[in-house]
Protein backbone atom coordinates (compact mmCIF):
# COMPACT_ATOMS: atom_id res chain seq x y z
CA UNK A 1 0.00 0.00 0.00
CA UNK A 2 2.85 2.75 -0.99
CA UNK A 3 0.08 4.94 -2.65
CA UNK A 4 -2.55 4.23 0.04
CA UNK A 5 -4.97 7.22 -0.67
CA UNK A 6 -3.02 8.85 -3.29
CA UNK A 7 -4.76 10.52 -6.11
CA UNK A 8 -3.27 9.80 -9.56
CA UNK A 9 -4.46 10.82 -13.08
CA UNK A 10 -2.99 8.20 -15.17
CA UNK A 11 -3.55 9.33 -19.05
CA UNK A 12 -3.33 6.64 -22.27
CA UNK A 13 -4.75 4.55 -19.26
CA UNK A 14 -7.01 2.32 -21.45
CA UNK A 15 -4.25 -0.04 -22.94
CA UNK A 16 -1.00 -0.97 -22.51
CA UNK A 17 1.77 0.91 -20.17
CA UNK A 18 -1.17 3.36 -19.03
CA UNK A 19 -3.48 0.42 -18.53
CA UNK A 20 -0.57 -1.43 -16.31
CA UNK A 21 -0.19 1.41 -14.01
CA UNK A 22 -3.67 2.00 -13.66
CA UNK A 23 -3.87 -1.14 -11.98
CA UNK A 24 -0.56 -0.84 -10.43
CA UNK A 25 -1.40 2.61 -8.40
CA UNK A 26 -4.75 0.74 -7.26
CA UNK A 27 -3.32 -2.50 -5.81
CA UNK A 28 -0.44 0.01 -3.57
CA UNK A 29 -4.00 1.93 -2.48
CA UNK A 30 -4.33 4.73 -4.89
CA UNK A 31 -7.37 6.20 -6.38
CA UNK A 32 -7.15 6.33 -10.43
CA UNK A 33 -8.49 8.43 -12.93
CA UNK A 34 -8.52 6.21 -15.82
CA UNK A 35 -8.30 9.29 -18.45
CA UNK A 36 -7.71 8.04 -22.12
CA UNK A 37 -9.82 9.07 -25.35
CA UNK A 38 -11.42 6.12 -25.73
CA UNK A 39 -14.36 5.40 -23.65
CA UNK A 40 -15.21 1.49 -23.92
CA UNK A 41 -11.75 0.08 -23.14
CA UNK A 42 -10.91 3.27 -20.34
CA UNK A 43 -14.43 2.23 -18.71
CA UNK A 44 -13.25 -1.29 -18.50
CA UNK A 45 -10.14 -0.79 -17.31
CA UNK A 46 -11.91 1.03 -14.74
CA UNK A 47 -14.70 -1.48 -14.23
CA UNK A 48 -11.73 -4.19 -13.53
CA UNK A 49 -10.20 -1.58 -10.67
CA UNK A 50 -13.25 -1.64 -8.63
CA UNK A 51 -14.12 -5.44 -9.35
CA UNK A 52 -10.96 -5.70 -7.41
CA UNK A 53 -11.93 -3.79 -4.79
CA UNK A 54 -10.12 -0.46 -6.16
CA UNK A 55 -11.27 3.11 -6.57
CA UNK A 56 -11.37 4.19 -10.01
CA UNK A 57 -13.38 6.32 -12.21
CA UNK A 58 -13.37 6.81 -15.92
CA UNK A 59 -12.84 10.50 -17.77
CA UNK A 60 -12.52 10.97 -21.79
CA UNK A 61 -9.81 13.26 -22.39
CA UNK A 62 -7.81 14.07 -25.96
CA UNK A 63 -4.67 15.42 -24.34
CA UNK A 64 -4.17 17.72 -27.27
CA UNK A 65 -6.78 19.93 -26.11
CA UNK A 66 -6.38 22.33 -23.64
CA UNK A 67 -10.09 22.51 -22.41
CA UNK A 68 -10.32 18.77 -22.24
CA UNK A 69 -7.51 18.23 -20.02
CA UNK A 70 -7.92 21.55 -17.67
CA UNK A 71 -11.28 19.89 -17.39
CA UNK A 72 -9.92 16.44 -16.61
CA UNK A 73 -8.00 17.98 -13.55
CA UNK A 74 -11.18 19.94 -12.40
CA UNK A 75 -13.10 17.08 -12.45
CA UNK A 76 -10.44 15.16 -10.70
CA UNK A 77 -10.64 17.86 -7.60
CA UNK A 78 -14.43 17.61 -7.62
CA UNK A 79 -14.29 13.86 -7.26
CA UNK A 80 -11.70 13.12 -5.03
CA UNK A 81 -10.88 16.90 -3.30
CA UNK A 82 -7.19 16.29 -4.59
CA UNK A 83 -3.90 15.17 -6.64
CA UNK A 84 -1.13 13.67 -5.70
CA UNK A 85 0.30 12.18 -8.72
CA UNK A 86 0.21 12.70 -12.70
CA UNK A 87 1.21 10.34 -14.46
CA UNK A 88 1.80 11.43 -18.21
CA UNK A 89 1.84 8.68 -20.26
CA UNK A 90 -0.90 8.79 -23.52
CA UNK A 91 1.36 9.19 -26.36
CA UNK A 92 0.93 8.00 -30.40
CA UNK A 93 3.56 5.80 -32.49
CA UNK A 94 4.91 7.60 -35.28
CA UNK A 95 4.46 5.48 -38.64
CA UNK A 96 0.59 5.84 -39.29
CA UNK A 97 1.12 9.45 -39.68
CA UNK A 98 3.76 9.58 -41.97
CA UNK A 99 7.12 9.48 -39.67
CA UNK A 100 10.35 8.44 -40.63
CA UNK A 101 13.44 9.70 -41.30
CA UNK A 102 13.16 13.27 -41.37
CA UNK A 103 13.99 14.29 -45.10
CA UNK A 104 10.33 11.70 -45.32
CA UNK A 105 8.49 12.40 -42.61
CA UNK A 106 5.71 14.39 -42.94
CA UNK A 107 4.52 17.83 -41.75
CA UNK A 108 1.28 16.47 -40.98
CA UNK A 109 2.93 13.39 -39.36
CA UNK A 110 5.61 15.95 -37.20
CA UNK A 111 2.13 17.65 -35.97
CA UNK A 112 0.14 14.73 -34.72
CA UNK A 113 3.05 12.98 -32.87
CA UNK A 114 3.90 16.76 -31.57
CA UNK A 115 0.54 17.25 -30.37
CA UNK A 116 0.00 14.13 -28.71
CA UNK A 117 3.26 13.31 -27.03
CA UNK A 118 4.85 16.76 -26.38
CA UNK A 119 1.88 18.85 -26.57
CA UNK A 120 -0.11 16.33 -24.69
CA UNK A 121 2.82 16.11 -20.98
CA UNK A 122 3.38 20.13 -21.93
CA UNK A 123 -0.82 20.39 -20.95
CA UNK A 124 -1.27 17.58 -18.63
CA UNK A 125 1.44 19.50 -16.25
CA UNK A 126 0.30 22.57 -17.33
CA UNK A 127 -2.82 21.97 -15.54
CA UNK A 128 -1.91 19.57 -12.80
CA UNK A 129 0.78 21.38 -11.03
CA UNK A 130 -1.50 23.99 -9.42
CA UNK A 131 -3.01 20.95 -7.35
CA UNK A 132 -0.08 18.94 -7.29
CA UNK A 133 1.63 22.00 -5.46
CA UNK A 134 -0.97 21.69 -2.96
CA UNK A 135 0.03 18.14 -1.77
CA UNK A 136 4.02 18.42 -2.54
CA UNK A 137 2.92 16.13 -5.31
CA UNK A 138 4.73 14.47 -8.71
CA UNK A 139 4.86 13.41 -12.02
CA UNK A 140 6.04 10.53 -13.71
CA UNK A 141 5.92 11.21 -16.80
CA UNK A 142 6.78 8.43 -20.13
CA UNK A 143 9.21 8.88 -22.88
CA UNK A 144 11.16 6.40 -24.14
CA UNK A 145 14.80 4.35 -24.66
CA UNK A 146 14.48 6.14 -28.19
CA UNK A 147 14.15 9.71 -26.64
CA UNK A 148 17.98 8.89 -25.30
CA UNK A 149 19.82 6.81 -28.12
CA UNK A 150 19.89 8.24 -32.34
CA UNK A 151 18.68 6.18 -34.88
CA UNK A 152 20.31 2.98 -35.45
CA UNK A 153 18.51 2.17 -38.77
CA UNK A 154 15.56 0.14 -37.81
CA UNK A 155 13.52 2.38 -35.99
CA UNK A 156 13.84 5.79 -37.88
CA UNK A 157 10.68 7.38 -36.61
CA UNK A 158 12.20 11.05 -36.11
CA UNK A 159 9.55 12.58 -35.10
CA UNK A 160 8.48 10.20 -31.95
CA UNK A 161 12.10 10.20 -31.22
CA UNK A 162 12.31 14.00 -30.88
CA UNK A 163 9.06 13.91 -28.96
CA UNK A 164 10.36 11.54 -26.55
CA UNK A 165 13.47 13.55 -25.83
CA UNK A 166 11.09 16.78 -25.78
CA UNK A 167 9.52 14.92 -22.98
CA UNK A 168 12.80 14.46 -20.65
CA UNK A 169 13.59 18.25 -21.25
CA UNK A 170 10.54 19.20 -19.93
CA UNK A 171 10.34 16.75 -17.22
CA UNK A 172 13.83 18.14 -15.97
CA UNK A 173 12.67 22.01 -16.66
CA UNK A 174 9.69 20.91 -14.27
CA UNK A 175 11.98 18.69 -11.88
CA UNK A 176 14.22 21.84 -11.60
CA UNK A 177 11.97 24.91 -11.43
CA UNK A 178 9.76 23.32 -9.09
CA UNK A 179 11.92 21.27 -6.41
CA UNK A 180 11.94 24.24 -3.84
CA UNK A 181 7.97 23.65 -3.39
CA UNK A 182 8.56 20.16 -2.66
CA UNK A 183 6.90 18.71 -6.12
CA UNK A 184 9.20 16.07 -7.59
CA UNK A 185 9.00 15.41 -11.38
CA UNK A 186 10.78 11.83 -13.13
CA UNK A 187 10.59 10.24 -16.29
CA UNK A 188 10.49 6.33 -17.10
CA UNK A 189 12.46 5.60 -20.33
CA UNK A 190 11.13 2.26 -21.31
CA UNK A 191 12.69 -0.08 -24.20
CA UNK A 192 10.46 -2.22 -26.37
CA UNK A 193 8.10 -3.85 -24.26
CA UNK A 194 4.73 -5.97 -25.27
CA UNK A 195 2.06 -3.53 -25.91
CA UNK A 196 0.94 -2.70 -29.53
CA UNK A 197 3.62 -1.40 -31.07
CA UNK A 198 5.56 -4.04 -30.49
CA UNK A 199 3.75 -5.82 -33.03
CA UNK A 200 5.71 -4.75 -35.86
CA UNK A 201 9.09 -5.79 -34.15
CA UNK A 202 7.46 -9.25 -33.19
CA UNK A 203 6.95 -10.56 -36.35
CA UNK A 204 10.13 -8.98 -37.98
CA UNK A 205 13.10 -11.54 -37.83
CA UNK A 206 15.88 -8.97 -38.63
CA UNK A 207 14.01 -6.65 -35.70
CA UNK A 208 13.65 -9.23 -33.34
CA UNK A 209 17.51 -10.41 -33.63
CA UNK A 210 18.74 -6.71 -33.19
CA UNK A 211 16.11 -6.11 -30.49
CA UNK A 212 18.10 -9.20 -28.71
CA UNK A 213 21.40 -7.81 -28.67
CA UNK A 214 20.19 -4.71 -27.59
CA UNK A 215 17.61 -5.35 -25.07
CA UNK A 216 20.30 -8.69 -23.44
CA UNK A 217 17.59 -9.41 -20.44
CA UNK A 218 14.80 -9.42 -22.89
CA UNK A 219 14.43 -9.65 -25.74
CA UNK A 220 11.01 -7.77 -24.96
CA UNK A 221 9.61 -6.64 -21.70
CA UNK A 222 6.52 -6.34 -19.77
CA UNK A 223 4.40 -3.47 -19.26
CA UNK A 224 4.42 -4.18 -15.72
CA UNK A 225 8.05 -3.64 -15.56
CA UNK A 226 7.19 -0.20 -16.44
CA UNK A 227 4.15 0.16 -14.43
CA UNK A 228 5.66 -1.18 -10.96
CA UNK A 229 8.80 1.30 -11.71
CA UNK A 230 5.95 4.32 -12.01
CA UNK A 231 4.76 2.98 -8.58
CA UNK A 232 8.10 3.35 -7.02
CA UNK A 233 9.13 6.98 -8.77
CA UNK A 234 5.36 7.58 -7.54
CA UNK A 235 5.95 6.69 -3.65
CA UNK A 236 7.53 8.22 -0.84
CA UNK A 237 9.83 5.53 -1.47
CA UNK A 238 11.47 7.98 -3.59
CA UNK A 239 11.15 11.24 -1.82
CA UNK A 240 14.70 12.43 -2.41
CA UNK A 241 14.59 11.84 -5.97
CA UNK A 242 13.54 14.29 -8.95
CA UNK A 243 14.58 14.64 -12.36
CA UNK A 244 15.93 11.43 -13.76
CA UNK A 245 15.50 9.30 -16.82
CA UNK A 246 14.93 5.63 -15.08
CA UNK A 247 15.18 3.66 -18.39
CA UNK A 248 13.41 0.05 -18.16
CA UNK A 249 15.48 -1.49 -21.17
CA UNK A 250 16.67 -4.63 -20.44
CA UNK A 251 20.44 -3.36 -20.74
CA UNK A 252 20.14 -1.27 -24.18
CA UNK A 253 20.98 2.18 -22.74
CA UNK A 254 24.24 0.01 -20.60
CA UNK A 255 25.88 -0.80 -24.51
Amino acid sequence: MRLKDKVAIITGAAQGIGQSCAESFAREGAKIVVADRFSQRGEQVMASIVALGGDATFMEVDVSQPEQVEAMVSQTINHYGKLDVLVSNAGVGGRRFGDGPIHECTIEGWDAIMAVNLRGMFLACKYAIPELLKTRGNIVTVSSILGLVGSQGLYDTHAYMTSKAGIIGLMRTIAAYYAKDGLRANALAPGLVDTQMAKRTKVDKELMEQIEFWQPLGPIGEVRDVAEAAVFLASDEAKFITGVVLPIDGGWSAQ
